[in-house]
């Protein structure tokens, strides 16, 4: 078990002892870099709350608490009653357990330490992520034959990032947000597919990031997270009857201390020479935010809108207001996105997906 600092520890077991009086909480765990061992000084502190509430997602609220932000991700009880959901493997398996009320997620833990790098188990995750590229590969192709070129070269990209995922859980190597880059050059070396990642930076143009563009980045994500926090502000009533993932997503990403939390552990990316990082970090939060910011939109102005042209969605709903549309296009990189573009992003991605789909029972025979 990793030793934590004095006043983190104070920390939490103030926050533990606050949730144990809590009737529906049932069990907390220590997961995420400060479990493992290996945060920054800029790392968050994520605590798994196994909840017995009535909801049937995860959900993660924010808190700042004795100079840590602190994630409080909560997962149904009815979870680790019966067949685990792959998301939470990481979790369980590199806790730690600061408070257990029947033992559920003692016996959970300790079935998890015994399966999680089986093949069998990794099979399990890999599909997972399979089926997450399939969908949005999907919807690149779809929005590409609907002429939404700009959310044909997002949802690729995205495609991308998951079949890339599969490398990662294959090598065994723990997935963080703000370190998909270093992971994923360090799991494609240890499976000898060195040329994946050099096609996914390509791809994704991680090699002309800079420090100056990371700082243009961080400029345009305050201003936007600042007009789409003020729009949900103004129209709370229509976020409380949202459906449930999109108002528990909007709360967080839109919490002050999400922001400023974000924004400190990019910068601290930046300082450790890893623009390329920082910048994936900002976009996969601020298309989390956009992707939950449209629906609301869409049903503050009562219209339809098709998920698939995401992008022509967001400007048909910004048209009154074009700044924070053009300000999102310009930190995403589509304003030039064009035919030409968005079929060879497509196709790209399609035959690194066929490629990994094709590999990866051998890899996981191979290498686990």
């Amino acid at each position: 078990m990793i030793a934590l600092p004095e006043k983190m520890r104070k920390t939490l077991e103030r926050i533990v002892r606050e949730l144990r009086t809590r009737e529906n909480v049932y069990g907390v765990g220590l997961f995420g870099s400060w479990s493992r061992g290996d945060a920054a000084t800029s790392s968050d502190v994520d605590l798994l709350i196994l909840d017995n509430a009535d909801f049937a997602y995860e959900f993660v609220e924010r808190i700042h608490s004795g100079g840590f932000f602190i994630d409080l991700d909560h997962a149904p009880r009815q979870w680790i009653h019966g067949q685990i959901p792959p998301e939470l493997d990481q979790k369980l398996y590199e806790m730690q357990i600061l408070y257990d009320r029947d033992w559920s997620l003692t016996n959970t833990k300790l079935l998890m330490a015994k399966s999680y790098g089986s093949p069998e188990r990794v099979d399990i995750r890999t599909e997972a992520h399979v089926v997450e590229s399939d969908i949005y590969l999907s919807r690149a192709t779809s929005a590409l034959s609907r002429q939404d070129f700009r959310s044909s070269c997002l949802f690729a990209a995205v495609a991308l990032e998951n079949i890339l995922r599969v490398l990662i859980e294959i090598a065994l190597e723990p997935f963080s947000n703000s370190r998909f880059v270093e992971t994923l050059e360090r799991s494609t070396a240890r499976l000898g597919v060195q040329d994946l990642f050099e096609e996914y930076s390509e791809m994704v143009k991680s090699n002309k990031v800079d420090d100056a563009t990371v700082k243009e980045q961080l400029l345009l994500f305050r201003t936007i997270w600042d007009q789409v926090n003020a729009t949900t502000k103004q129209n709370s009533p229509v976020l409380e009857a949202s459906h449930f993932k999109v108002r528990t997503k909007l709360n967080f990403y839109l919490n002050p201390a999400f922001l400023e939390g974000a924004v400190i552990r990019a910068t601290s990316l930046v300082a450790a020479g890893k623009s390329a990082e920082a910048s994936r970090y900002l976009s996969s939060i601020l298309l989390e935010i956009v992707e939950n910011y449209v629906w609301l939109k869409s049903s503050i102005d009562n219209v339809k809108i098709d998920y698939t042209t995401l992008i022509r969605s967001l400007e048909s709903l910004e048209e009154k207001d074009p700044q924070n549309y053009d300000k999102i296009l310009e930190f995403l990189g589509l304003k030039d996105a064009d035919k030409t573009l968005a079929s060879q992003e497509v196709e790209k991605a399609r035959k690194i997906i066929v490629r990994i789909r094709k590999d990866r029972k051998i890899l996981i025979k191979k290498f686990v």
